[in-house]
């Protein structure tokens, strides 16, 4: 009996040990994990695209390369793209060919230790780096608008609820990494683990423009309710186009259109409660 004991106490032993170290692999790992660049350089733009190089200088960093096209007026919008961490810039070069066809600026923007640029990828650096590409564009474009894509989507909304768009588009974006990670992962104590925690959740409340978001009712990687639950938490500030049979990467489909009318109609909105505004205000004679 007590060789049973003691046989069973080393199999609950070596779980515990395997469970122990399986946490220790991911938590020294991790960001090789989060962040995956193909580690492929991306140089100039491809011939005949239309967009340009634009070098941004990041503090402590040294310079990024962005891609970009100017809008066609200073009163048309720009949109500043920010992708997921398998990809890189150029994942949007045609969705932004799309919007520029109808006059758009776009910025295919980039992140440390992607596609040639210097660095490491940390969720810090990461929010450094888009600070840094709006403030080299702001100064040279009119209204911005900031779309961010799964991982990039979190980036949008710190920039955000920074101040720094006049409106945003979300596609596929999730809560927080935390609770992305905890979905895949539930037997690991991802919330004591992770490191880069990309809150989105915790930043909703403070965004003060219009929110657009793209999610997919098939995603595989972030589960649609993380969609849902931003919209709730925006009120009347988001719109949610729920999509079917997109999976994680609705801009495969030109979506382009959408935006451009839903950007119409709340500045449009804006405009008549500013007008209404005014009015109120103005001295009566």
């Amino acid at each position: 009996m007590r060789r049973i004991k003691l046989a069973g106490l080393g199999v609950v032993a070596l779980l515990a040990a395997t469970y122990l170290a399986v946490c220790g692999y991911l938590y020294a790992e991790q960001r090789h994990l989060v962040f995956l660049p193909s580690g492929i350089p991306l140089t100039d733009p491809p011939a005949g695209s239309g967009y340009a190089s634009l070098d941004v200088a990041v503090p402590k960093l040294g310079t990024l390369t962005d891609w970009w096209i100017p809008p066609t007026s200073p009163a048309l919008p720009t949109i500043v793209f920010f992708h997921g961490n398998g990809s890189d810039r150029s994942d949007f070069l045609a969705q932004g060919e799309s919007f520029h066809r109808s006059g758009w600026g776009v910025v295919l923007a980039s992140y440390r230790g992607y596609s040639g640029n210097p660095g490491s990828p940390t969720e810090a650096g990461l929010m450094d780096d888009a600070r840094a590409t709006l403030a080299a564009v702001t100064p040279r474009v009119g209204p911005i608008i900031v779309w961010g894509h799964s991982l990039g989507s979190g980036i949008a909304v710190r920039m955000a609820s920074e101040g720094r768009a006049a409106g945003v588009v979300l596609e596929a974006p999730y809560t927080s990494l935390v609770d992305v990670a905890a979905a895949h992962y539930p037997y690991v104590p991802v919330r004591w683990l992770l490191l880069d925690r990309f809150d989105s959740q915790s930043l909703i409340a403070k965004i003060r423009v219009p929110v657009l978001i793209f999610h997919s009712t098939d995603d595989p990687v972030i589960p649609f309710r993380m969609g849902r639950a931003l919209t709730d938490q925006l009120a009347a500030r988001a719109t949610l186009v729920q999509l079917n049979g997109l999976g994680h990467v609705p801009h495969i489909q030109d979506l382009s259109p959408t935006v451009i009318e839903w950007y119409a109609r709340v500045r449009a909105s804006s405009m008549r409660v500013a007008a209404a505004s005014t009015a109120s205000t103005a001295p009566r004679r």
